[in-house]
This record gives structure tokens, sequence and C-alpha cells, in this order.
């Protein structure tokens, strides 16, 4: 009985570190990071909340504000918020789907008078489900690349 008595004592020490350990780990995962086409991000600075609208298909193949070649089938967008070459969480809070762009143009002033915030491109807009709308809903955050 003493050897039994023995084993039971061990078992539920045993239990009862890693049931410690799982707490420990809960209570240090980082919440503001994430992962979005196997990159890392690590959220920083205040939503802003507004109306997201994709781009026109006239803009395929011209140049952005930086100077790169605009394509529907990139992760990039138009704001006036942020600077431009900064990385943005865009979320859709009707069905939580976001994705990150960078943002490599600016939008023109009357898309910012109807209450737009941010210009996506159509990849960017059907990854979140606003695409068939033509608009919707959104928050938008910086983020920051960080090395994997």
């Amino acid at each position: 009985m003493n050897i039994i008595y023995k084993y039971l004592l061990l078992v539920c020490f045993s239990l009862s570190v890693k049931h410690e350990q799982a707490q420990q780990n809960d209570s240090i995962v980082d919440t503001t990071i994430l992962k979005f086409n196997a990159e890392v991000y690590k959220m920083v600075g205040d939503e802003i909340q507004g109306i997201a609208s994709y781009y026109g298909l006239k803009f395929e193949g011209r140049k952005t504000a930086t100077g790169a070649i605009f394509s529907h089938a990139k992760y990039t967008g138009a704001c006036n918020h942020f600077p431009l070459g900064v990385y943005v969480k865009v979320v859709n809070p009707k069905n939580h789907l976001f994705v990150i762009v960078k943002i490599n143009d600016r939008m023109a002033i009357s898309m910012s008078k109807k209450g737009r915030i941010i210009d996506l491109t159509g990849l960017a807009a059907k990854e979140i489900g606003i695409f068939e709308q033509g608009v919707g809903k959104v928050l938008v955050q910086k983020v920051e690349k960080l090395a994997n």
C-alpha cells in the first residue's frame, strides 16, 4: 500500500505541475502578434473605423504614389491616414476576416469626403468579403512586420 500511495502522489504532483505550466503558457500569449501569408506582424497604435472600397479596374498597371505598379493581385492599399510604406491590418467586423496590406498610394480627397478610409486591391477586398458590395465597414490598424 505504501508503494501505491507514493505512486499516486507522484502522479498528482506531475499533473499539477503540467497544469501550472499550461496556465503560465496561456498567460504569456501575446495577442498583438499575428500571422498573415507566412509573415509575422505586431499590431501597433489605435484602430480607426470607416468605410473601405476597392480600386476600379482602370487603375491596373498604373503607377501608385510610391512609384509601384498597381495590381489587383497584390495586398496593397491607398490611405491618407497612414504614411506611405507602412503595413496595416484591415478587418471586416461583420465576419472578422482580415488582410494585411502595404500602403503604397493616396486616396482622392473626394473619396475621403464620402467616409472612405482605405481603398484596397480586388484581392484584399475579396478576402475580407466586401468585393461584391463594393464597399464595407472596416477597422484599420497599423502593424509592424517582424523578422521571422
